[in-house]
């Protein structure tokens, strides 16, 4: 993994990524030198390969073939590069029509796209064969045997383990021992010299109680000796993309170098919602109009188009979120409920914009109006607040930040209708509130285009 503006990305898919941006810069002067008949022809040829390579990117990102937790096997990627090398295909020829100093020869095009093609096949079999490799896993060992190193077990998911081996669990003295008698480790001479035999690339700290028995002098000689050192809700986050609750201390919060939003991120998160939002605006209009229209026929121009309801905001306060109407009028009369997986309130209209994400279009206007930002916390209902508040520890956190269209929460995790989905949400909320940066929000928006394309989570 490393570090970029405080988000960690997985170091083979950041190293594929940027070889692949240089190669798609690369695609259109070397379609043209092949093409002879277009290699002496006056174009804006820097513009081109630039507008070019963002399509590719943009196209590549609503494909998913950017996330850390593409979950296809092979024959799911090569699917995914060939819708990406269709949509390509169709973008930059709509572009070329409306503004033709962009225009190649379609030669030049044709042989750039099977560039493209080559390349990202080429790319794709590379990553494959990287990422399951044990020459490129880091060997870890577990400094601890009990309920915080037992959240070891949480790592299910296959992207969260690609990049490491776990070597075995390190008990201490005193601690109550949970973790398999199989996984343990014992040994005769130092911790150092188990560390040097073993080739052990880092210590995860996961010891229930460090003020008791912690071995301050032998962790140090590691450390000293060039053994990262980290504890397991660093870990966590790491490997995960989330802060785990289970691993959490309160000075994980409170002496870490994250939760920090000075004047100019806000600013420039103010910024970039404004000029988000009107864009998206300037784009979704038309169907932003037929959904509206949709709306009125299904109910016979006798309901409403809008919805309104009350979030909670910023520092707890409640505004009013504008959402096209996708269920029935009386939807709610028993009261406020969690959306159902299949809800029989949810009218036909309404199950295909929300399928889509379109019923949340009109919370651009939120956005202009100050109430929410376009990428943070989904915001809640205040009667789910108080109840959520009051068994979920650090839940009031997420309101110290504008509540967002679109999230880390929401693309990383499916819709959730319970308890213990909010939980999880949580995490994933408090990862982003710890690492904000432009860059994650750039990175978040792209990827919820896949989340929109692929309708994941929807409901």
């Amino acid at each position: 993994m490393i570090r970029i503006f405080k988000h960690y990305i997985p170091f083979g898919l950041f190293s594929v990524g940027l070889l692949e941006i240089g190669l798609f810069f690369s695609a259109v002067p070397l379609a043209r030198y092949i093409n002879k008949d277009d290699s002496n022809v006056n174009i804006e040829l820097f513009y081109t390969e630039f507008v070019f390579t963002l399509v590719v990117i943009l196209s590549m990102a609503g494909a998913g073939l950017y996330s850390r937790h593409l979950r296809e096997n092979f024959n799911g990627v090569i699917f995914r590069v060939i819708l990406v090398l269709t949509v390509v295909f169709f973008v930059m020829s709509f572009l070329f029509y409306l503004h033709p100093a962009l225009f190649t020869a379609r030669t030049s095009f044709v042989y750039a796209l099977m560039i493209i093609g080559a390349v990202l096949i080429i790319t794709r079999t590379i990553l494959f064969l990287m990422v399951d490799q044990e020459y490129f896993k880091k060997n870890i060992l577990i400094y601890g045997a009990g309920i915080k190193a037992s959240h070891m077990n949480d790592l299910r998911r296959k992207a969260d383990t690609r990049n490491i081996k776990i070597i075995g669990f390190l008990p201490i003295e005193g601690e109550d021992i949970i973790i398999d008698k199989k996984q343990l480790i014992d040994f005769s001479n130092s911790l150092l010299h188990f560390v040097s035999t073993n080739n052990i690339h880092e210590i995860i700290v996961a010891i229930d109680d460090r003020r008791k028995n912690f071995p301050v002098d032998d962790v140090l000689e590691c450390k000293i000796q060039g053994v990262e050192i980290i504890d397991i809700s660093t870990f966590f986050e790491r490997q995960t993309g989330r802060i785990k609750l289970q691993a959490l201390h309160p000075s994980n919060l409170i002496f870490s170098d994250g939760f920090i939003q000075g004047e100019i991120d806000l600013f420039l998160k103010r910024v970039f919602d404004i000029l988000t939002s009107l864009l998206l605006l300037l784009i979704t209009w038309p169907v932003m109009l037929f959904t509206a229209l949709a709306i009125m026929i299904e109910s016979k121009f006798s309901g409403t188009i809008f919805y309104k309801q009350i979030r909670v905001g910023l520092y707890n306060k409640n505004f009013e979120v504008l959402k096209f109407r996708s269920m029935s009028m009386d939807a709610e009369k028993n009261g406020a409920q969690f959306a159902q997986e299949v809800d029989p309130r949810v009218t036909q209209v309404g199950d295909f914009i929300r399928k889509f994400r379109i019923d949340e279009l009109p919370q651009l206007f939120n956005v202009l109006k100050g109430d929410m930002s376009f990428v943070g916390p989904r915001p809640e209902r205040p009667e789910f607040v108080k109840d959520l508040s009051e068994s979920i520890k650090y839940y009031e956190i997420r309101h110290y930040i504008k509540p967002g269209i679109t999230g880390w929460a929401q693309i990383c995790y499916p819709y959730g209708a319970t308890e213990e989905d909010t939980r999880n949400k949580l995490e994933y909320d408090l990862y982003y509130m710890k690492n904000y940066s432009i860059f994650l929000d750039i990175m978040i928006l792209l990827q919820t285009m896949q989340v929109v394309v692929w309708r994941q989570g929807s409901r």
